[in-house]
């Protein structure tokens, strides 16, 4: 926790064992698909918010930088296994895609 944090004195963080780690499941609408135009500057948000590192809604953009533009710079920086695993996450919507589009042809 940075020191200024309210709760530095009664709370804690610390680094899970690999064993020991655990997977957010979000509840609510479904995460966006990137290859969707429409909605494409949602699906830059929600990636800046699940892994670009910040505190504050102000540290995953610039004032005025739209959504785009800011998963774009990020993505220039970002480590190879977050890259993975948003690719993962698309692969992953295009099975189900997939899946639904064979059974509705059925």
């Amino acid at each position: 926790m940075h020191e200024a944090h309210p709760q530095i004195g009664s709370h804690m963080t610390r680094i899970r064992l690999m064993q020991h780690r655990l997977v957010p499941v979000p509840i609510g609408t479904a995460i966006s698909h990137r290859d969707r135009s429409c909605i494409y500057a949602q699906y830059c948000r929600l990636k800046l918010i699940l892994f670009k590192p910040w505190r504050s809604a102000r540290d995953l953009r610039s004032d005025g930088q739209s959504w785009e533009s800011a998963f774009n710079e990020f993505l220039g920086v970002a480590k190879v296994c977050l890259k993975n695993v948003m690719d993962n996450m698309q692969i992953l919507h295009e099975c189900q895609d997939s899946c639904d589009d064979h059974f509705a042809e059925r």
